[in-house]
This record gives structure tokens, C-alpha cells and sequence, in this order.
């Protein structure tokens, strides 16, 4: 069995990477690395990824022809307006190197999936462009850089060993979402228990200090969006809206 969980930056990734990191690889009993985070690192995701219990990618639809074997998938979603928002202020802090990299390139992003804003001046990383920004045009160069992540919402196929999460619905109860995706999954067993127990530690309601959450509450584009630039990611991504069942307005 294959077992995948996928996401987006900005929608509890790193909820579920220390989940399964420390359940399946720091507390495991085996020497063999049981989890894997392939970022969006899709060749070696599609060559190794039946080498681990669970693993998991970030950014992109895999394309599920290419997975050699039985798989089950879970993937998180969040309104692609609020993954920008949080995004912008995460990336303006330089939180993550990727961010700090002066004239970045695609290829430097090519493990993140990120599209390069076309007018970053000479000499700044994405951090130092946004802090030169007001905050609009920042958001608007956060929905330029999240091109790629917004497209591949596009991409996903309907199958019935993909199970969808919405960020929106996860956050109140993060403990039984995870109960549902190890149960989807077909974890059992210590495994299961070690996976359930880090998930209710590294609940939100129990990281009420940690510095790498902003603000998780949803619907938060409706505050930082003018309504011009709700219309411009309309005119762009209304459709992934429509596909979701997030409101446009």
C-alpha cells in the first residue's frame, strides 16, 4: 500500500509533517526511514515514494498513472485566497530560505513549485521585494509567485482512494480530521496510536505560541482582499472557486 497525504504551503504542513515525522521516524522502532516529505520534488517523489509507509508532497496534482502500485491519498484544501494572504505574510519575514535566495529563479524554486514575479528588482529576494510594497501590491505579487499552486488546483482527479480535506472544516477539530485520514489511509496499529497521539499534541488548540502560525483562522482574504483585487483573482482562478465551493463574494 502507497499511502500519500498532499497539501499546499500555508494549509498545515507543518501540522503534518511534524505529526508524522516524529510518530513514524524519531519514535520508530526501525532504522529505515518510514515518512518522507518530497516538498514538490516530483521525480524523486514517483521514483522512491513506494519506499516508505507515507509520504507526502506539496504544490502539485500527482499524476496518479504514474503510481506503481495500490495508493491511498488525502489531500488538504484551503480557499486559495486565504493561502495567499497567509502566505504574503509569511514570505515578507523571510521565514524559509527559499525566500531570502537574492535573484531567484525557477529552478531555485523548482522544489517549492514557485512562479518568480516578474518584476523583482535586481539584487532582492522575494522577502526584500515585499517589504518594499505596500501591502495590495504585495498580495498581488504573493498571487503571482502562487501561480503553479493555483493552476495544479485545476488538475486533480476524481477517484475514489483521494480524500479531500478542507482546511475550513479541519481547524476546529484537527484530532478527529486526523482520525479520519489514518482511517482512510489504512494505518492501524501502533502506527495509528503514535500517529493520533502527535496529531492531538500538535493540534492547533495545543501550539498556541508557535511562532510559525500567523493567524489560522479562515475567511481571512476578506479582510487584506480590496474588492479590485478580488476581481482580478476572479478574472484569473474563479473557476478553482467554483470547483471548491468557496463563495466568490
Amino acid at each position: 500500500m502507497i499511502r500519500i497525504h498532499a497539501s499546499f504551503h500555508k494549509c498545515l504542513t507543518m501540522y503534518f509533517f511534524r505529526t508524522a515525522n516524529t510518530a513514524l521516524n524519531t519514535l520508530s522502532f526501525s532504522r529505515k526511514k518510514q515518512y518522507e516529505h518530497f516538498e514538490s520534488i516530483q521525480g524523486l517523489f514517483y521514483n522512491t515514494m513506494n519506499q516508505y509507509y507515507l509520504c507526502s508532497i506539496n504544490n502539485f496534482a500527482p499524476n496518479i498513472e504514474k503510481i506503481n502500485g495500490d495508493f491511498r491519498l488525502s489531500r488538504f484544501i484551503r480557499d486559495p485566497r486565504d493561502l495567499i494572504v497567509s502566505g504574503y505574510f509569511y514570505h515578507k519575514r523571510g521565514a524559509e530560505p527559499w525566500f531570502r535566495f537574492k535573484d531567484p529563479t525557477e529552478q531555485y524554486w523548482s522544489a517549492i513549485n514557485g512562479h518568480v514575479p516578474t518584476n523583482i528588482p535586481s539584487g532582492d529576494s522575494f522577502a526584500d521585494y515585499l517589504n518594499k510594497l505596500n501591502e495590495s501590491d504585495g498580495l498581488l505579487m504573493e498571487m503571482e509567485f502562487r501561480k503553479y499552486h493555483l493552476e495544479s488546483m485545476r488538475q486533480w482527479t476524481d477517484d475514489p482512494r483521494i480524500k479531500t480535506f478542507k482546511y475550513e472544516d479541519i481547524i476546529s477539530n484537527q484530532t478527529h480530521a486526523f482520525l479520519e485520514i489514518v482511517d482512510h489511509l489504512k494505518i492501524e496499529g501502533l502506527e495509528k496510536r503514535k500517529l493520533m497521539y502527535f496529531a492531538k499534541r500538535n493540534s492547533l488548540q495545543n501550539k498556541t505560541n508557535d511562532k510559525h502560525i500567523r493567524n489560522p483562522k479562515a475567511n481571512q482574504w476578506r479582510t487584506y482582499f480590496t474588492p479590485e483585487m478580488n476581481k482580478e483573482f476572479i478574472k484569473k482562478y474563479g473557476d478553482i472557486l467554483d470547483m471548491y465551493g468557496y463563495p466568490k463574494e
